[in-house]
């Protein structure tokens, strides 16, 4: 019997992706959202490029519905991807690990994490498996760090300089663009090694990148900031986001000031508008993104290496890398995909589940390459 899949968002800029691939690999996917009509097309769509594909559609309001919809589809595992994650409660994570699926989401925000952990208890009761924080970051982000580390064989990370800069023309949904303006210029919560008094879009920087177009880039408030002290020595950790366009993020850069000066500005709850705005700019940008991952280690004489690690897509490919922890992680929670250690049941982050050739394997068909300096 072929495992069910319910992916939450299951059209949406991450999720779509999610559930095509899922298909292709075989498994049962059901498509969830608000609008069946986009459900129905994916589907079609799935259809139309695979027509053996195991898919239906299940459009049901999640926050209210999703219990008696678990009971009767019965999948073996969720996959939630509808954020923001940033202010959102783990009502639909109890549910799901209470009725004994496998979840996964694509969680980013920090304090949505934090109360994921929370569940671990209930959880193992279960027998259930829940992966929390499966996206770019901080599951790219921690591969990248332990391949580094595992390569140049140092014991610590004197600093860790993180960045993500999408292309001005590559898809960008909602949730991403609330979550983004729910911190800008707002002070962040201080994380081991954080810089002094940090604040949404500030402490700017020029990152270069090879291939594209150098970025600008300011604070960004992830996950990573509270895990990834837990699994590596890091003495200094900066995480941050930038846009391709200057005069754009320059713009977000100056309403961060307007907010962190006290101006009464809820930019979260105009995101619609605010994205139609930065729609404005894609003349002046291309669909090519990047992700860098700079560290200084130091080894056990004292001795220090600085390397610098990169991920380039192209081709509008760059909102794949996303979706890949999900998809490998859904293949080793239902087996089909060998897991070097078995992972047991609870409540734990993305962090060292997927190998860096793991994850980059997935990315083989699209446009997407890496390089080290």
């Amino acid at each position: 019997m072929t495992d069910k899949i319910l992916v939450l968002g299951g059209y949406g800029t991450f999720g779509g992706r999610i559930s095509r691939t899922l298909c292709r690999k075989g498994f049962h996917v059901i498509i969830n959202g608000r609008n069946h009509d986009k459900a129905q097309q994916l589907k079609t769509d799935i259809l139309a490029q695979q027509t053996d594909a195991l898919v239906e559609v299940a459009c049901f309001d999640v926050f209210s519905e999703l219990s008696q919809h678990l009971k009767s589809m019965k999948p073996s595992l969720l996959i939630h991807t509808c954020g923001p994650f940033q202010g959102q409660d783990t009502q639909i994570a109890e549910t799901v690990i209470d009725a004994g699926i496998h979840y996964i989401d694509l969680a980013d925000g920090r304090d949505y994490v934090q109360n994921m952990l929370k569940l671990d208890a209930l959880a193992q009761s279960r027998g259930v498996i829940a992966i929390t924080a499966a996206s770019t970051v901080p599951t790219l982000s921690s591969a990248v760090l332990q391949h580094l580390q595992n390569t140049h064989a140092f014991e610590t990370f004197e600093s860790v300089k993180i960045g993500i800069s999408p292309g001005q023309k590559t898809d960008r949904g909602l949730a991403t663009s609330q979550a983004v303006l729910s911190y800008i210029g707002k002070p962040l919560t201080p994380w081991r090694g954080a810089p002094n008094k940090p604040y949404g879009w500030q402490h700017t920087y020029l990152q270069k990148y090879p291939g594209i177009r150098n970025r600008l880039m300011g604070n960004c408030e992830v996950a990573d900031l509270d895990l990834l002290p837990d699994y590596f020595a890091i003495k200094k950790l900066q995480f941050s986001a930038g846009m391709e366009s200057k005069l754009l993020h320059s713009g977000i850069w100056l309403s961060s000031w307007l907010v962190r000066l006290g101006l009464p500005l809820n930019l979260a709850q105009r995101a619609g508008f605010w994205l139609k705005v930065s729609r404005w700019f894609d003349f002046l940008g291309t669909d090519d993104g990047g992700m860098h991952v700079a560290i200084e280690g130091i080894y056990k004489n004292n001795q220090t290496i600085h390397k610098t690690w990169y991920i380039i897509a192209k081709n509008n490919h760059g909102p794949q890398i996303p979706c890949v922890p999900a998809i490998v992680m859904a293949e080793k929670i239902l087996g089909q995909k060998n897991f070097n250690d078995e992972i047991s049941s609870g409540v734990q982050p993305c962090i060292n589940l997927v190998s860096l050739d793991e994850y980059l394997k997935e990315l083989i068909p699209y446009d997407v390459e890496t390089c080290t300096f």
